[in-house]
């Protein structure tokens, strides 16, 4: 009798604390599949932005090219979120730049970001993401 009561009270106890966390679908779209390569995703818990340091994140993901269109985020606590991605195309690990300092490869944010419309607030790159199931989408900017 203690172990159906031990499932049982494990399974209720779980059920609860699902709703403590989300699932997160992230649609990416615009993605040049031609350049190849693959796309690197890293999420960032809201913190104050101070543009002389570098942001830490709380979660790096690496997916093929051919995979990315749809990603599963790692199961995050409810809160306020950036994500950037970036298609890594030549594989090195890092964007890429030109002379200029204008990214050579695709790259996008979370939030209120826009194609050719840099945006003096990385601030507003933060999303808030609930409990549950959810959909976040993020156009590349190539």
């Amino acid at each position: 009798m203690k172990i159906p009561l031990t499932i049982l009270c494990t399974l209720i106890l779980s059920s609860f604390t699902l709703y403590d966390y989300n699932q997160t679908t992230l649609n990416l779209s615009n993605l040049n599949l031609d350049l190849g390569g693959d796309v690197r995703v890293q999420v960032f818990k809201k913190q104050p932005i101070n543009l002389l340091v570098e942001l830490e994140p709380i979660e790096k993901i690496q997916i093929p090219l051919i995979s990315a269109g749809h990603i599963n985020l790692p199961t995050l606590e409810p809160g306020e979120y950036m994500i950037s991605v970036f298609h890594d195309s030549n594989k090195n690990g890092k964007m890429d730049y030109n002379l200029l300092g204008k990214p050579k490869e695709g790259y996008g944010f979370s939030g209120e970001f826009y194609c050719g419309n840099k945006n003096s607030k990385p601030e507003s790159y933060y999303v808030f993401l609930n409990s549950g199931k959810q959909q976040l989408s993020i156009n590349v900017c190539y």
